[in-house]
């Protein structure tokens, strides 16, 4: 018998906002919803919760060191308090999970622009993943070279899955 898939949520959570400001996170519980219908046994990956279930506990501090940048010119990562180092290194472990993890699907709505996305995508394909970027970003560079399948939206994923997706 073989491992379930698994599947790493990649996708826009603070995007070109400043501060903490979070764009609707409502896609990934669709995201799940569609990866259910189809692949009931699937390990699913959301950052959102591994971030919570990680570094949760140290939120104030992070939020107190995180907002304090916007007052400085110049940042230094070797000086980061140890909030940031502990969000930095849970960014480091997030791309690691999404390069292993089967497949990384990547929501990207209305060209919006996500770096950590981008990381995210990126290190998958390195690995040699399979990752679906859903966005209307078809012509931008890092979503054509970072991944394996471009769908339009929700529906198209689902039905990407439905027809076989990336089965083993």
């Amino acid at each position: 018998m073989s491992a379930a898939q698994s599947f790493f949520l990649a996708g826009v959570m603070q995007g070109a906002r400043s501060g903490a400001a979070y764009a609707d996170q409502g896609y990934r519980a669709a995201l799940r919803t569609e990866i259910a219908r189809y692949r009931p046994d699937a390990v699913v990956h959301d950052p959102f919760d591994l971030m919570r279930d990680w570094i949760g506990a140290q939120e104030d501090m992070i939020r107190r060191e995180h907002a304090e940048l916007a007052d400085r010119p110049i940042v230094q990562r070797d000086k980061a308090g140890p909030g940031l180092a502990a969000l930095i290194d849970t960014f480091h472990r997030l791309a690691r999970t999404a390069a292993a993890s089967d497949v990384c699907v990547a929501w990207l709505p209305e060209h919006e622009p996500s770096m950590g996305t981008a990381v995210e995508m990126h290190s998958a394909c390195l690995a040699g993943r399979t990752v679906v970027a859903i966005t209307e970003m078809r012509q931008n560079l890092a979503v054509l070279a970072c991944t394996s399948l471009i769908l339009p939206d929700l529906e198209a994923f689902g039905d990407w899955l439905a027809h076989g997706g990336d089965r083993r």
